[in-house]
């Protein structure tokens, strides 16, 4: 029963402070995750991460409701359900419904304009750091191998890297076909 708390208690701090986006929260994702509770492995929250932008949806409600699933599926058999609903009510419905009241109230009166104003500004910035933060912390060694122990797959997946990048940087493919493109190019090359 400890279990489905924490789950509820880590994903409402994630959905709580979640503000900007699922680009924002990726790294507390994997310290509630991986560091502090060791519910995942390095290589199953990258495997999640990448599993959760390719559907349909929202990813920090795909992240939330597949992090809560696996957490438990070992342990608990079925109730990997329960703990999914858990992790999502705890990052979606309750900050969502905080966060909504607290920003109608600030937008109801006139004092608070400004400071709500300037927030924004301040805030803006940041995203792409963040953005840039979860991408670096998604290059980890047993996801992307490195130089000297496994040489093959860091090249492969620093030329993947490099490719969609350019493919959606440059050319404006679309993120589902890039990520197509990637799997038959690592199907082909692994």
């Amino acid at each position: 029963m400890l279990i489905f708390i924490l789950l509820f208690l880590s994903f409402f701090q994630i959905g709580f402070l979640g503000i900007g986006g699922y680009a924002s929260t990726q790294a507390l994702i994997e310290h509630e995750v991986i560091t502090l509770h060791h519910w995942l492995t390095p290589a199953q929250m990258a495997d999640l991460m990448t599993f959760c932008r390719a559907l349909p949806g929202g990813t920090g409600l795909n992240s939330a409701t597949l992090a809560g699933a696996l957490t438990v599926s070992g342990q608990y058999g079925m109730w990997g359900c329960v703990a999914a609903s858990c992790c999502t009510i705890g990052a979606l419905i309750v900050p969502s419904a905080f966060w909504t009241a607290f920003y109608s109230k600030i937008q109801e009166q006139d004092k608070y304009k400004s400071f709500y104003e300037c927030a924004m500004v301040v805030l803006r910035p940041l995203v792409p750091g963040l953005i840039a933060a979860a991408a670096i912390l998604m290059m980890r060694p047993d996801t992307f191998g490195t130089p000297t122990t496994t040489p093959w797959d860091f090249m492969v997946s620093i030329f993947l890297f490099l490719a969609t990048l350019i493919g959606i940087g440059v050319y404006k493919f679309n993120a589902l076909f890039m990520i197509v493109l990637c799997g038959l190019a690592g199907c082909v090359l692994y």
